[in-house]
């Protein structure tokens, strides 16, 4: 028993310190040029320096992007090493079956799957604000926390407003109310407006026109006038920020308002099941991995196995984007198309470890 834990130990130790040495590597690489390439929008404002800063507050989502890819080279290298060294011949020689050994490798690959969901819920969020905050200093877009030009609809209710913050600040609200037969009942414009309680906003400078019976308009001025809209200033910051930068309970809690009135754009639905698949994606990686080391690559040299290696995640992760975007346009769910290259990639995997055992 102790020789099996020492054993176990040693291809944990092995393949985890492999798969941390390629997720550094690969973290720099993206970073190195990713500053390059901003380097070509530098301008008066933005300097630099800024763009050392936005970089650096963009390694974390850099980083949550190369884990699955990571962990693939990891697995590769450090399985391989064991391989090249007879390690594994022996390990299967004194009767440790195939898939223990897989067992083994993918403990680490579990620590990076922690990883990956700490940095995407409560990381990434402040981070990609962060960087935000420096591109917006250079006069490249609104304050954090501020919206213009939003459009929502609540029931037979639609709502703009041309601008909004978190604090519960409106300017320019307009709201069309539609009846049963999606004709207009009223319409109402206000200058300013401000969150008062339980969905209560106080409108300022209020201009109502009603629509009679007889269709002729009734015309109001009011100088304040309270209304219930279901907007809550929370929200205002979500609109602004790309669905997939949000937090998976950001994306949950902004899915339920949106449900609520009957509106929940695909874009959002796409981005909460990339995050719940993204462990799942990573352990796919891991097992297609493995199997390539007990299978077809276990007499090829390092240097092969990590091009092939790069190219399989590469390739996994355009599959992935591609169906991901196909999935807004077509009518199933958002989950078949993120899911199914993570199963094509597991199903490979497994059968190629069962053909090696």
């Amino acid at each position: 028993m102790t020789s099996i834990l020492l054993l176990a130990r040693h291809v944990i130790k092995t393949s985890g310190l492999a798969m941390l040495g390629a997720a550094i590597l690969l973290l720099l690489l993206q970073m190195l040029f990713s500053y390059i390439a901003e380097l070509g929008e530098l301008k008066e404002g933005y300097s630099a320096f800024n763009a050392f800063m936005y970089i650096l507050w963009q390694s974390p989502k850099f980083l949550y992007d190369i884990l699955p890819i990571a962990g693939l080279m990891g697995a590769v290298i450090g399985l391989g090493s064991l391989a090249s060294s007879s390690e594994l011949i022996i390990m299967r020689s004194v009767g440790l079956s195939l898939w223990r050994i897989v067992s083994w490798v993918l403990w680490p690959a579990l620590l990076l799957v922690v990883v990956s969901f700490a940095l995407s819920q409560w990381v990434l969020p402040y981070t990609n604000e962060q960087a935000r905050v420096i591109q917006k200093q250079a006069g490249q877009a609104a304050k954090i926390g501020e919206v213009r030009g939003y459009w929502t609809r609540e029931g037979n209710r639609y709502i703009y407003v041309n601008y909004a913050n978190s604090m519960g600040q409106l300017k320019q609200i307009e709201v069309i109310d539609l009846d049963e037969k999606y004709r207009i009942r009223q319409t109402l414009t206000a200058q300013t407006g401000a969150f008062k309680q339980n969905q209560q906003w106080q409108l300022q400078q209020v201009e109502q026109i009603q629509i009679q019976p007889d269709s002729s308009a009734k015309p109001t001025q009011h100088e304040q006038m309270t209304m219930q809209l279901g907007l809550q200033p929370r929200f205002v910051q979500t609109v602004t920020v790309a669905p997939e930068d949000l937090a998976p309970s950001q994306l949950i809690e902004y899915m339920r308002y949106l449900s609520a009135n009957a509106q929940v754009p695909k874009p959002y639905v796409l981005a909460l099941w990339q995050k719940i698949a993204a462990p799942f994606a990573l352990i796919s990686l891991v097992v297609i991995a493995c199997s390539f080391i007990f299978g077809p690559l276990r007499q090829q040299s390092v240097g092969f196995r990590l091009v092939i290696a790069l190219f399989i995640g590469l390739g996994f992760r355009y599959l992935q984007d591609f169906l991901s975007y196909a999935s807004l346009v077509y009518s199933p769910s958002p989950a078949w198309f993120v899911l199914l290259p993570i199963v094509i990639c597991f199903g490979i995997g497994a059968y190629l470890l069962n053909r090696a055992k």
